[in-house]
This record gives C-alpha cells, sequence and structure tokens, in this order.
C-alpha cells in the first residue's frame, strides 16, 4: 500500500511539474517583468547543478559506501544539506513561477513544493528507519534545505 501511494504521489508530482513546464511556456513573461526573466534562468541553472551535484554526490557516496547501496551519503552536497536534489528543484519550480509571472504558475509552484515538503518527511522517516542513528546525528548537523546555513556550519567545523 505503502509503494502504491508513493508511486501515485510521483505521477501527480510529474503531471504538475509538465502542467508548470507547459504554463510557464504559455504565460512566458505574462507581466513583461524582463528582468525576472532573467533572474529565473540563473536560478533554473544553478536548481539543475543542484539536482545534477545531488545525483553525483549520492552515486560517489554509495560507490564508496557499499556495495548494497545502503550506504547514507554524506559527501558532496549532502555536505550541506540532507535533500540537494528536492532543493534544486524548488529552485526550478520558483524559476519558473517567476519566468512565467503568471497566477496560474504559481498555483501549480505552490502546490509542487508543498509535495516536495511531505516527500522530504517522508524520506526522512525511511532514512531513519535505514539507518536509525546515524542518520538522526546527520539530522542533528546537516540543515535540511537551507543551504546558507549548511555552508555556515560546515565552515564552522572546519575552523575546528
Amino acid at each position: 500500500m505503502r509503494k502504491k501511494k508513493h508511486l501515485i504521489g510521483h505521477i501527480i508530482y510529474i503531471a504538475l511539474y509538465g502542467a508548470l513546464v507547459v504554463s510557464t511556456i504559455v504565460f512566458y513573461n505574462s507581466a513583461n517583468l524582463v528582468e525576472l526573466v532573467y533572474v529565473g534562468l540563473i536560478t533554473i541553472a544553478l536548481g539543475i547543478v543542484f539536482v545534477s551535484w545531488s545525483s553525483k554526490s549520492r552515486k560517489k557516496g554509495q560507490i564508496r559506501g557499499s556495495i548494497s547501496k545502503e550506504a547514507l551519503v554524506e559527501s558532496g552536497m549532502y555536505a550541506f544539506v540532507r535533500h540537494p536534489e528536492f532543493l534544486g528543484h524548488m529552485l526550478i519550480i520558483f524559476a519558473l513561477v517567476i519566468i512565467s509571472q503568471h497566477w496560474i504558475s504559481l498555483i501549480i509552484g505552490v502546490i509542487l513544493v508543498i509535495l516536495l515538503c511531505f516527500a522530504m518527511i517522508e524520506e526522512e522517516k525511511r532514512n531513519i528507519e535505514k539507518f536509525g542513528e546515524a542518520y538522526k546525528d546527520y539530522m542533528k548537523r546537516v540543515p535540511r534545505i537551507n543551504l546558507l546555513l549548511g555552508i555556515m556550519r560546515k565552515m564552522r567545523e572546519n575552523m575546528r
């Protein structure tokens, strides 16, 4: 039952993500604020970097960790935030909303971010079940998605 709900959630998320992309194309720069389009394009690039870097960090950590791919990854982007891939998707969603500059995109974007927040909470529950105290310790040291806090904590840790 849990896997079925998870699959349904993914399908809804993908459908909404597609709707956001379509609404961004249809309502591109609807408020005619060109500066926001540039900010959006930079933000999309940053979001793509986060998603790809987190994927690369996860793959490297799993290779180093164990053959069964059950290792807790704390390197790369995961040293700064616990959910860099979710953060990357949130940045992309935000970028698409500000590029379209339309209320329909805003509503879809808010729903997507809410779904991502629920997904992060569920993933953390699964990770606590899987990794136990090691993940709880990781949660204390590394913020969920607050990159600035993660950078500050890492800098403080390196100064010791």
